[in-house]
Formats: C-alpha cells, sequence, structure tokens
C-alpha cells in the first residue's frame, strides 16, 4: 500500500512541475526568438511567455514578447509573461508587475530601447543617471515593432 500511495504521490508531483508556469531557462547564444528568429544573446532584454501547458515562448527583446503576445492573445489568455530584470538578469519578473524605462541611450537588439525593473523606485533611479520614459505593462505591450 505504501508504494501505491508513493507511486501516486510521485506522479501527482511530476504533474504539477510539469505544468508549472515559472520561467524556463533560457540557452544564450542558442535559443532563438519566436517572433524575430534573431538569436537570443543578451541576458539583459530577455522575455519569455509560459503557456498554462508549462511550454516556454522566449524572446530576444521585450517588445517581441510583446508583439507576439497581442498576435496571439487568444491561445496565450492564461499564459504568464516574464521579463528579464535588467538590472539583475537571470532574475524573471512577472511582466504585468515590472516597471519599464524606454531608454534613451541604451540599445535593446530590436532597438526599442525597453528595460524591465522590479519596482517604479528602481526604475526612477536607472532614469536618474540615464534618461528614458517611464511605462507601465499596459502601455509596452502596444508598442509596434517592424518585424
Amino acid at each position: 500500500m505504501t508504494a501505491i500511495r508513493t507511486t501516486i504521490l510521485l506522479v501527482l508531483f511530476m504533474l504539477v512541475v510539469a505544468c508549472s508556469q515559472e520561467p524556463e531557462e533560457v540557452h544564450y547564444g542558442s535559443d532563438e526568438c519566436a517572433h524575430c528568429k534573431m538569436m537570443i544573446t543578451d541576458d539583459r532584454f530577455a522575455s519569455q511567455i509560459v503557456t498554462d501547458k508549462g511550454k516556454a515562448i522566449k524572446f530576444d527583446a521585450i517588445e517581441c514578447m510583446a508583439v507576439y503576445h497581442r498576435n496571439h492573445d487568444s491561445e496565450l489568455k492564461d499564459a504568464k509573461l516574464w521579463v528579464s530584470n535588467y538590472e539583475k538578469p537571470g532574475q524573471w519578473l512577472e511582466a504585468s508587475k515590472a516597471q519599464y524605462v524606454k531608454s534613451e541611450v541604451v540599445n535593446s537588439p530590436m532597438g526599442e530601447s525597453l528595460l524591465a525593473f522590479p519596482s517604479a523606485e528602481v526604475a526612477n533611479e536607472h532614469t536618474s543617471e540615464k534618461p528614458g520614459e517611464l511605462l507601465k505593462w499596459s502601455k509596452v505591450s502596444e508598442i509596434k515593432t517592424n518585424m
């Protein structure tokens, strides 16, 4: 009976982990952007959408993710969107909760120069050193690219 219970718990655990909407590791230099097809190389600008089934769709820039999400909105309505913390690459932020700077001096892979920060305070600190426009996800999600 204990073996059956252990097996059932293990299967349930694997199902929960398999459907996790946590961000997946990005393999810089080999993963390709789902929108523009460029290689993802800069960890400061990476982003990803994780579907309700746990599939990660990766992007080389925040604007690529925004356009892709808008173009596939109906099939991604329950997905989670993640952006890399510009100042702490490798730390993922929920796109809807992050604060953004459209920088006047920092260039991103696709040229929109969108930087993600964990709070308005941190974003404001960045703009005091390097000029840029503060944005929320509602504005970022409307950005259009040439791709």
